[in-house]
């Protein structure tokens, strides 16, 4: 059903452009003036209507660009989204960056090769068939991708080393401490310093557990980008339509698995109910990095 309100709601859109509208007037008005020729000036000015409305209107992009013209792209939740969106992306170094948007192209690819395939065929499909799913498991690989810079900042400025050392001096003065005040009494100096070393040997558990975090963060990185690519290259030689939507919800339903694993783990839940933004059918723009300077300043 949503699928057929989304149809519908993409043909009015398209129907509705104001050059659309105007090209229509015009056709129709010049049908008028052809006397015993109308009919077939009509049935002219409807094919071309039909061609449009079903290539260029079920664009994804051209439907983007008339989402905003009609204010659609105020919407509170997609302008969250989108917003979230390029706070997220902003937030990676290059390389990931680059990452995300080649994965984003090849889904895009393969969107463009399948409504064409299906136009040739004669099937009117909505846009955003099987882009939703797609979008999701774009959303996640960003997630993760975000969830790693994350860490990466933090165990870059973060020397296991130092901390190591940092305790030794401590639990040296702590043993200085107690020879100092005698063997069981315990002066506000020697507490003080216990909870020192405590907090240290919490900031060392601390840096083990991101090390594991990060390790497995970037396994499930390469793991998505693997499912995803291989969805892309099965989804471009397929002829059957009903095939690939079986195998993209698959591999949806195993990485929406994998998120909520990540989740109970405590490995970056911040955006875990967050709704994908529109990464394919509204094409965020791609902000600029933030400076180096900055992110890496710890």
């Amino acid at each position: 059903m949503s699928a057929q309100e989304g149809l519908l709601a993409s043909l009015k859109r398209a129907a509705a452009w104001r050059w659309n509208l105007l090209g229509l007037g015009a056709g129709m008005g010049f049908a008028a003036l052809s006397g015993p020729l109308a009919l077939p000036v009509l049935a002219i000015v409807g094919g071309l209507e039909l061609a449009y409305l079903g290539f260029l209107g079920m664009n994804p992009r051209f439907q983007a660009v008339l989402r905003a013209q009609s204010g659609g792209g105020k919407d509170p939740a997609v302008a969250a989204g989108v917003a979230q969106f390029q706070q997220m992306i902003g937030f990676l170094g290059k390389p990931d960056r680059d990452r995300f948007e080649a994965l984003r192209k090849r889904c895009a690819a393969l969107l463009d090769l399948r409504r064409t395939m299906e136009a040739k065929a004669g099937a009117l499909v909505s846009p955003g068939s099987g882009g939703e799913a797609l979008d999701q498991m774009l959303w996640l690989f960003l997630k993760l991708l975000h969830q790693k810079a994350g860490l990466d900042r933090f165990l870059a400025t973060t020397s296991r080393a130092d901390i190591e050392a940092e305790l030794e001096r401590a639990e040296a003065q702590l043993k200085d401490a107690l020879a100092r005040n005698g063997e069981g009494i315990e002066g506000r100096l020697v507490t003080t310093i216990r909870e020192r070393c405590d907090t240290i040997r919490d900031r060392l558990e601390n840096h083990r557990k991101a090390g594991e975090n990060h390790e497995l963060v970037c396994a499930e990185i390469d793991k998505t980008e693997q499912q995803i690519n291989q969805l892309c290259e099965v989804g471009m030689t397929l002829r059957d339509t009903t095939d690939l939507a079986v195998q993209i919800s698959t591999v949806s339903s195993s990485l929406q698995m994998s998120e909520r694993v990540l989740a109970e783990a405590s490995v970056g839940s911040a955006y875990l109910d967050q709704p994908a933004p529109p990464l394919l059918s509204g094409m965020p723009a791609m902000p600029p990095p933030i400076p180096a300077r900055v992110t890496e300043g710890g």
